[in-house]
């Protein structure tokens, strides 16, 4: 509902920001060309001057522009936020179905004397890791 409104809203701020441009510019060369007539002169200088009072309709244009582009960003990040709850969702499910066949097969022992030894193996290279790192930080 807020999405379509800001579009809307964003949409009719860009279409009366270029409306405004049109009828600016057919209303400067309509006047450019009566001061020509009746004072003569450059008519690029005459354009340049009357031209610097389109600043509102450029303005509404950009900010028509910006609320799009919002309205786009919000829109994205509501399919976001969509997709990662159903992501937690789906992995919360499996972590548990994995947690009740843990619980229903319990492991035998070699499993657990292997698990231990590679415990005791990973926690000597983390060791030897670190040594490594502490004398290349120190050395260098």
């Amino acid at each position: 509902m807020m999405k379509k409104f800001l579009i809307s809203f964003g949409a009719i701020l860009v279409l009366i920001g270029a409306g405004g441009i049109v009828n600016h510019i057919s209303m400067t060369f309509k006047a450019v060309q009566e001061e020509q007539e009746m004072y003569g002169g450059s008519l690029e200088f005459m354009m340049l001057q009357l031209s610097g009072s389109m600043g509102p309709y450029l303005t509404l244009i950009i900010g028509g522009g910006i609320i799009i582009a919002l309205s786009a960003f919000l829109h994205e990040y509501q399919k976001h936020n969509e997709l990662n709850s159903q992501l937690i969702q789906v992995l919360s499910e499996q972590l548990s179905t994995k947690e009740v066949i843990e619980k229903s097969a319990p492991q035998s022992k070699p499993d657990n004397l292997k698990l231990n030894s590679d415990s005791t193996s990973t926690s000597d290279l983390d060791e030897t890791e670190q040594k490594k790192d502490e004398r290349l930080y120190w050395n260098g």
